[in-house]
């Protein structure tokens, strides 16, 4: 069959985008399957919100005539597929449509809002995605599909059993490169040139309770071998000419053994290449951080998430701020370069805990940082918060897309105000950049280079009008 796979656009607008190998890897593995697919990723196409056109994006989908259309689907994005669902079907009434993705997982029983949607795959999508597909084009029964949720004859959403994952995620070809807009995927804050997302391993061994990676991995953590995640590098180095790459892992160095195995195979392989990755502060010793940076690590993302410990403590990430100082002065002490991550408005933040995480974020002195507005996600356990407390009760769906960490309070978990939040947010970044004396932190290249956008400061102009009240209802 023709499936059309889709990474709608960035409604967020962060200003970065990811290649969508999740898409790609699906799209590879139904191939294997005799089925034909296809990629549009409007992520890379489309950068203005002004250029987000539902109508025009379905006819583009609508182009090759595909049996199948599927959406990667992430929270706030969900409301624009529905309205580009809408008008595939008008398109073609026959055409099938299906979700996939983090909200998916999060929220099956809501993801059927429209009659657009006709299927949904809850969790790990390449097993039950070539089910469907096969059975669609066999005109066979899908009702015992394992991972498949649909509506049964009485219009009730059905949420069938899951299947156990994928043993050997070794066995996964490689994604479908030759599907994408190669040439599209440039980030000059971090790359010089274009790069690849990769991912080494599924799944996260810590239930952080802001995260949705539990919803679709569940805490079970299966890894590649070094050997197979330096043959995917070498086949995008020496066929494709790409030698930057983002680890997407959630925590690269749950296993250091394996780490290290890598680093060394990748020296070995005289792999020239430079790559991102996402760190955990107490996985961090000296000889990781050297061995890292040996094989090409130009810079590592940690989440710190909080300054304030009784607020670390909560969220289940289950790190002190001493191993978070230590991880940032050995990263420091080896001159890698280091991002620290802040979410501002967990559950029970007060003005003086979300302070001091501002004032944590200025004594570790990252090279980057982003401070995110706390959102409650499908699925993890903010969201279960929210719902407990009333906050996010009877929902309208068509009101996802401001599920957003940036600039906007979808809910607030908080002990202060919608509008002290964004305040604290702004003020966050102001107070960091002022220390830095330099460019906007989040613009500075990891390797030397600049991003042309600057920020006048005048510090006698900024004023900080917090209501001071607090967020009790």
């Amino acid at each position: 069959m023709r499936i059309t796979l889709i990474n709608p656009p960035n409604v967020e607008f962060t200003g970065t985008f990811r290649p969508p190998i999740n898409i790609a890897g699906l799209a590879a593995y139904v191939r294997q399957f005799g089925h034909t697919p296809n990629i549009i990723d409007f992520e890379a196409t489309i950068s203005k919100h002004s250029e987000i056109d539902a109508e025009k994006m379905a006819t583009e989908i609508m182009a090759n005539n595909p049996h199948v259309v599927g959406f990667s689907t992430i929270t706030p994005r969900y409301p624009l597929i529905i309205h580009t669902a809408r008008f595939c079907k008008k398109i073609n009434k026959d055409v099938i449509v299906i979700l996939g993705g983090t909200h998916v997982s999060g929220e099956p029983n809501n993801v059927f809002h429209d009659l657009s949607i006709d299927y949904a795959i809850v969790g790990e999508s390449e097993d039950p995605l070539v089910d469907l597909l096969n059975a669609l084009e066999q005109k066979k029964d899908v009702r015992n599909i394992e991972n498949l949720a649909y509506r049964g004859d009485d219009g009730q959403v059905i949420v069938n059993p899951k299947r156990t994952f994928i043993k050997d995620v070794n066995s996964l070809p490689f994604p479908a490169w030759d599907l994408l807009p190669l040439e599209k995927y440039r980030d000059p804050v971090m790359f010089h040139k274009n790069y690849m997302g990769i991912n080494t391993a599924r799944g996260c061994a810590w239930d952080c309770n802001f995260c949705a990676s539990n919803v679709v991995w569940e805490r079970k953590v299966r890894m590649r071998s070094a050997e197979n995640v330096v043959e995917e590098l070498r086949q995008l180095v020496e066929n494709y000419n790409i030698n930057e790459f983002f680890f997407y892992d959630d925590t690269y160095t749950t296993h250091k053994a394996r780490v290290f195995e890598i680093c060394e195979l990748i020296i070995k392989n005289k792999l020239d290449i430079r790559y991102f990755v996402n760190l955990r502060a107490d996985t961090m010793t000296e000889d990781l951080t050297i061995a890292l940076k040996e094989s090409g690590l130009i810079l590592g993302y940690l989440g710190v998430e909080s300054g304030d410990q009784r607020i670390l403590d909560q969220t289940g990430k289950g790190e002190s701020k001493e191993e978070i100082r230590k991880a940032c002065a050995i990263m420091r002490k080896q001159k890698l370069p280091f991002t620290c991550s802040f979410i501002i408005g967990h559950p029970g933040d007060t003005h003086e805990s979300i302070q001091a995480t501002i004032d944590f974020a200025k004594e570790l002195d990252s090279d980057q940082v982003k401070f995110l507005i706390a959102t409650p996600f499908p699925g993890t356990e903010l969201y279960r918060l929210a719902k407990k407390l009333g906050k996010i009760e009877d929902i309208d769906p068509m009101k996802f897309d401001d599920y957003t960490c940036y600039q906007h309070v979808a809910v607030n978990l908080s002990k202060v105000s919608d509008e002290d939040l964004l305040l604290y947010q702004r003020k966050a970044y102001e107070e960091y950049d002022l220390q830095k004396r330099r460019i906007i932190p989040e613009l500075s290249h990891p390797a030397g280079g600049k991003n042309k956008k600057e920020i006048e400061h005048k510090k006698d102009s900024r004023a900080y009008h917090f209501t001071g009240a607090t967020n009790d209802s």
